[in-house]
């Protein structure tokens, strides 16, 4: 028995290294340690600290733009570097396994938090906090609260702390990014028909796809594809605009926006996931469906939508660098208004906690971990992370910080130029929500989000959109859906509310998960993405209708409605807890 659990915990070992290496090939992730590397402006590295960040993503451009100013700010500031070890679920378990970890881990706390404790995989934060965290505890000290209550496993202490922290709605609507996004001069070119479903949004593509069936430069256009590294991700996030319907802690379960009542995604016909389904086979049916859709990683799938393959994507980000490259033509990807919801942001008073931050015990540098966690919740630091350099980037005017009129023409020029700034090049690693006011100047940490500066900065492609809708930035367009009533938001189940009522209602404890759950959500999971792939082949609708009722057989057998019947019951009892 020995022998077998020692080669056990060698393999584990041998795997995790083999790991690392894979994932720090790319960018400037050179290193298998922490250590000195990189320089600031002044070209010394003698005391630049490398911070390596664990992230459950793929296909993140912070590696790729090592270089950016915002880094050698950071660097300037607080001596350190940061470099992302980038993971698909598979890999994170087993990098959890090994125990070997990056400086600092971001991940799903619902999720985690009892592995990563219990397992002596992260380090309590509060001795580090009192000494060189003085900007998140006058800054977010609700959160900090809500996680020693909530995120400890039970031992009160403070270990995770979330990015994207807002306690109330901004004024203003930036160019939004989540939702269908589509080749913007093709669908103008066939007169931007409404999309009020999904089967709408079928029909836009096939007509883009008849007058386009290959790029510019002969590569063959799919109307739609997809990617098979994020779990059910596919399936679950974009049909949202067009049901209202969310996941919380799990994606196995989902409840319309701002609501108390979760349903099954796998066994309610109702749900995204067979709304997607749907969708996808459909256009399999039609022939726009991307073959590769059902074995393809994101890194594939950019690929593919830098080259311009894809007419619509879920996403801007998703869509890799098409738009940067092609900044200069006007041509590019962006969210169309569509369905019943604009993706425009929400009130996040805990953060964004599928992606909170903790230091590993086997960090080499957990001062400077923390160090860096106090300066992403700094108003200093977010205001850098968003804007850039004082003096360079923005200036005080009047007393009022300002963008400067170069960096407006810089990101309405786009592209890579605007890229290598590093200005919001990844929002994940900004502890502050753009719209949070700093109380020395009563500005928004975000400077692009005033309407001038948005109307300034748009970029060629997105004053041409604002222009054929009649408005002067692209948030202006679905700012005045909204206003009609025509579109909701994610606030607007908020509206009336009081901010404390607001706080409230987003500070509920999240549903978390017991190893045997866990387990079980795991199975499911993967039983749902078996039985997705045959179902979106099916070859007609009596073949869909079957390959359905086998699923929905398949999914009732395996726990699913019982897994939600728990989830429902422990939601209501921690509302109870909450005052709610």
């Amino acid at each position: 028995m020995r022998t077998k659990k020692t080669f056990r915990r060698v393999m584990a070992m041998l795997m995790m290294t083999s790991l690392l290496l894979a994932a720090c090939t790319s960018g400037g992730a050179g290193q298998t340690g922490t250590g000195e590397s990189g320089s600031p402006d002044n070209g010394s590295n003698k005391d630049l600290v490398t911070l390596r960040v664990l992230i459950m993503e793929t296909g993140s451009k912070w590696n790729t733009q090592q270089n950016n100013e915002v880094a050698k700010a950071i660097a300037e500031k607080i001596g350190v570097k940061i470099e992302y070890v980038e993971a698909d679920e598979n890999k994170f378990n087993v990098l959890l396994a090994g125990g070997d970890l990056p400086d600092l881990v971001r991940t799903n706390v619902n999720k985690y938090q009892k592995q990563l404790i219990e397992g002596d995989l992260i380090v309590p934060l509060d001795d580090m906090l009192a000494k060189s965290g003085q900007d998140i505890t006058a800054n977010i000290p609700t959160v900090v609260d809500y996680s020693k209550k909530n995120w400890s496993n039970g031992t009160g202490k403070l270990y995770f702390l979330p990015p994207q922290v807002q306690s109330k709605p901004g004024t203003s609507i930036a160019p939004i990014t989540i939702g269908p996004t589509i080749r913007w001069d093709w669908y103008k070119e066939i007169g931007t028909p409404e999309i009020a479903t999904m089967d709408d949004l079928l029909d836009v593509v096939g007509q883009i796809v008849e007058k386009h069936p290959q790029t510019e430069d002969g590569k063959k256009v799919y109307g739609v594809s997809m990617w098979q590294d994020w779990g059910l991700w596919p399936y679950t996030i974009p049909p949202i605009i067009f049901n209202e319907s969310v996941s919380a802690t799990s994606d196995l379960t989902a409840s319309k926006v701002g609501g108390s009542e979760f349903i099954s995604n796998l066994t309610d016909e109702s749900s995204n996931f067979w709304t997607a389904l749907d969708f996808y086979n459909k256009a399999q049916r039609r022939g726009l469906l991307d073959p590769d859709s059902l074995t393809m990683k994101n890194n594939d799938y950019m690929a593919k939508a830098t080259a311009g393959q894809i007419v619509v994507g879920p996403a801007t980000w998703a869509m890799g660098d098409f738009n940067a490259q092609h900044a200069s033509e006007g041509k590019g990807y962006l969210v169309v208004p569509a369905g019943k919801l604009a993706w425009t942001g929400a009130v996040n008073p805990l953060g964004w906690q599928d992606k909170a931050y903790s230091i590993s015990k086997t960090s080499k540098n957990p001062e400077k971990a923390m160090e860096f966690l106090n300066y992403i919740y700094s108003y200093e630091g977010a205001r850098t992370m968003y804007n850039g350099v004082e003096g360079k980037h923005w200036k005080v005017v009047d007393g009022k910080p300002a963008l400067t009129d170069e960096t407006l023409a810089l990101k309405a020029a786009g592209g890579a130029p605007y890229e290598a700034t590093g200005l919001s090049l990844d929002r994940n690693i900004i502890g502050l929500g753009g719209d949070m006011v700093n109380p020395n100047d009563k500005m928004p940490v975000d400077l692009f989000t005033s309407e001038e500066s948005l109307s300034k900065a748009a970029t060629t492609l997105e004053k041409d959109f604002a222009e054929h809708y009649g408005a002067s930035y692209s948030g202006e367009v679905f700012k005045k859906l909204i206003d009609e009533g025509k579109l909701n938001t994610f606030t607007s189940w908020m509206n009336g509310m009081t901010d404390e009522e607001i706080i409230k209602r987003n500070t509920i404890p999240g549903v978390t998960l017991d190893d045997k759950l866990k387990k079980q959500e795991a199975e499911l999971k993967e039983l749902a993405a078996r039985e997705a792939a045959k179902i979106i082949l099916s070859k007609d609708e009596q073949a869909f209708e079957a390959n359905k009722q086998a699923a929905l057989a398949a999914f009732k057998k395996a726990g699913a409605d019982e897994f939600t019947a728990w989830y429902n019951s422990e939601y209501q009892r921690l509302r109870q807890a909450h005052g709610l």
